[in-house]
């Protein structure tokens, strides 16, 4: 009798435990988004699926700021098991202060073929190996004012002229990135503060909804 007293205590206190804990954070849409090093808070402006850095295929990201003040623009990947394998705020995926209508690329790893500003550095969480077999990423920034576009190369080979050379041009897949809005009824200034470059930056709020029963404006 007493060993099936302890049995439903013990069985009582793992849901309890398992009632405690909260949703796992994992991934592009519900990992928190991070702060740069200038403090400067990021929002999200595009996500992607299919990151690759596995059998000498890496990711490239090109993002140009076309705001009027500079902002600042980051790169989140995240490994097959949803974890985030780069820290923007340690500068890992980071550009502070992009001048208005600069571009900069970030990679998963220098390739022969393209030019990267920076490529990442990853950590060891998720599958704790420097290998993105199937992987997805988030563009972040202090700015939505941005255009965006990914591609996985080949990192070895570089195009060479067909008038000399009988090899086969390298791999270039463009990887789509999907575009988030924003999200609506908060003052972005409430948000991030001043932009990089000393800016207020605009209020953006929900359009009033007209009542469908309310009498018509008159002019």
């Amino acid at each position: 009798m007493m060993t099936r007293s302890f049995a439903r205590v013990g069985l009582g206190f793992l849901l309890w435990t398992l009632g405690q804990a909260g949703p796992v954070a994992a991934g592009p849409t519900d990992t928190p988004l991070p702060t740069f090093s200038d403090t400067h808070h990021a929002v999200s402006v595009y996500i992607a699926a299919g990151v690759i850095k596995n059998n000498n295929l890496e990711t490239d990201v090109i993002c140009t700021n076309l705001d009027t003040v500079a902002v600042d623009i980051g790169l989140e990947v995240f490994d097959e098991t949803g974890a985030l394998r780069n820290s923007v705020a340690a500068g890992s995926g980071a550009f502070l202060n992009v001048g208005v209508g600069k571009t900069v690329t970030v990679g998963t790893a220098g390739t022969a073929e393209l030019h990267e500003d920076q490529v990442l550095t990853l950590n060891a969480a998720g599958n704790a190996t420097t290998v993105l077999r199937n992987g997805s990423g988030r563009v972040v920034a202090t700015s939505k004012n941005l255009i965006c576009t990914a591609v996985v190369v080949d990192k070895l080979h570089m195009v060479q002229d067909p008038a000399t050379s009988s090899l086969p041009p390298p791999s270039l897949a463009q990887l789509q990135l999907i575009k988030l809005p924003w999200a609506g009824g908060w003052d972005e200034a409430t948000l991030n503060g001043p932009r990089p470059g000393g800016r207020a930056r605009p209020r953006r709020t929900r359009p009033r909804r007209r009542d469908r029963h309310a009498a018509p404006d008159l002019q």
